[in-house]
């Protein structure tokens, strides 16, 4: 997730020499006694997950109000009805990335260009079915897709520069969808750049848009609202204020923050599980009680990856315990010995993992976990679900999960019924 592809083609030939020498699922860590896949969660104590806590930093009203002033502020149907991008049928090598078991019940494809464009990675999605427990946000019903731009890598100023899929799937058998722009008010609402993070999990809930940031940084998760979608003014290469009014890289509509959870303990820190675990993937649980958010960290094999369970309050964001209203703790966490997880969902107290191999036309696994056991979801063979998967979200109101995959060339949309993974 963490990766652009050629970093991943870098370690085909040491995952096979790992691969040769280890049963399936079974992982070491130098220095740390042996780990499997199929080891059951470990739960994490309340005073490690007390470390484990965010912070909320909201954008100020004023300053949400003053950029909505000037921009043009629309709703999600007029970006939906302005949907210039069809969706298409996968040809053979797209579906061939597809789960072999079990079997998609829906998926789609994007249009040429974003299906082979090298510089943006599709990371994450969310759905009106995590939105509203009816499936649908009004009359809408749509998924969201997070991209992240790699570009030329960490050196290129748009590295991690976050556009969003507002897809239209009101007509399942011909999807459509417009991308919008994530940025973050400046200079009192006066301007906007862009959001720079990875985009690796996504959650919506009620009128809020939760997505993940990067490794290495204060912020943990970026908070966007369905009520603050603004179309550009200016189409031009450039992003905030311009001559003439603000253009967006030439995107017409952006999502302004309106507020991010930091990490209290500072920043975090990736593929070290004993430091702050960097919020890797995230995702919605309807299911509990209170509904919650649930997040993942990845993290290579050898090195067992935290999951975290935070609550929600009120206005549909994260239950703050602290007098000062700020804080919100993890209630509940785990280890799984699951390698390389790129996704996470968790639904009646079972934990659903998707782990991404770094080989070139591997399947990934996806892992059914408790405190009790930890099973691949394919009948014993591990590598079935999708090449290269990212994150999971469940549509409720359908009993489908939805996830979609990375590399160019091969990416795919796609849903299973729940029902088809153990319970």
């Amino acid at each position: 997730m963490n990766s652009r592809r050629s970093i991943r083609l870098a370690l085909v030939a040491l995952l096979t020499l790992v691969a040769a020498t280890l049963a399936p699922g079974a992982i070491t860590g130098a220095g740390a006694a042996a780990t499997a896949y199929t080891d059951p969660l470990e739960t994490i104590s309340a005073s490690e997950r007390a470390g484990y806590g965010l912070r909320w930093n909201a954008v100020t009203p004023e300053t949400t109000a003053n950029l909505d002033s000037k921009l043009n502020n629309v709703g999600v149907t007029e970006v939906l009805e302005s949907a210039n991008h069809p969706a298409r049928s996968c040809n053979a090598a797209e579906r061939g990335t597809l789960p072999t078991a079990p079997t998609a019940s829906a998926s789609f494809c994007w249009d040429t260009g974003d299906a082979t464009t090298p510089d943006w990675h599709p990371q994450s999605i969310t759905s009106s079915g995590d939105a509203d427990d009816d499936g649908a946000w009004g009359t809408n019903r749509l998924i969201l897709a997070g991209w992240s731009y790699v570009g030329t890598g960490t050196g290129d100023a748009r590295y991690n520069t976050v556009r969003v899929a507002f897809i239209d799937y009101n007509n399942p058998a011909a999807p459509k969808y417009r991308w919008v722009l994530l940025v973050t008010p400046t200079s009192g609402g006066e301007n906007f750049a862009r959001v720079a993070a990875h985009a690796g999990g996504m959650a919506w809930y009620g009128d809020k848009l939760f997505v993940s940031g990067q490794q290495g940084h204060t912020n943990a998760i970026y908070v966007f609202s369905m009520e603050h979608i603004l179309q550009a003014s200016v189409n031009s290469s450039a992003i905030g204020k311009v001559d003439g009014g603000y253009s967006a890289w030439g995107y017409q509509y952006v999502m302004p923050a309106i507020g991010s959870y930091s990490y209290d303990a500072g920043a975090c820190t990736g593929n070290v599980n004993t430091a702050v675990p960097c919020v890797g993937s995230l995702s919605l649980d309807r299911s509990s009680v209170p509904n919650s958010l649930v997040t993942t960290e990845y993290l290579n094999n050898g090195t067992k990856g935290r999951m975290l369970r935070y609550n929600f309050g009120s206005n549909y964001l994260l239950n703050s315990s602290s007098a000062s209203g700020s804080f919100v703790p993890a209630v509940q966490g785990y280890r799984s010995g699951v390698g390389n997880m790129q996704g996470v969902l968790a639904h009646n107290n079972v934990w659903y993992v998707a782990h991404a191999s770094a080989s070139s036309g591997v399947h990934g696994h996806l892992w059914r976990q408790t405190t009790t056991r930890s099973v691949a979801t394919c009948g014993g063979t591990y590598q079935c679900w999708a090449e290269h998967p990212e994150s999971l979200t469940y549509w409720q109101s359908t009993g489908q999960v939805w996830s979609l995959t990375e590399w160019e060339n091969l990416r795919t949309v796609f849903a299973v019924p729940l029902s088809t993974l153990p319970s």
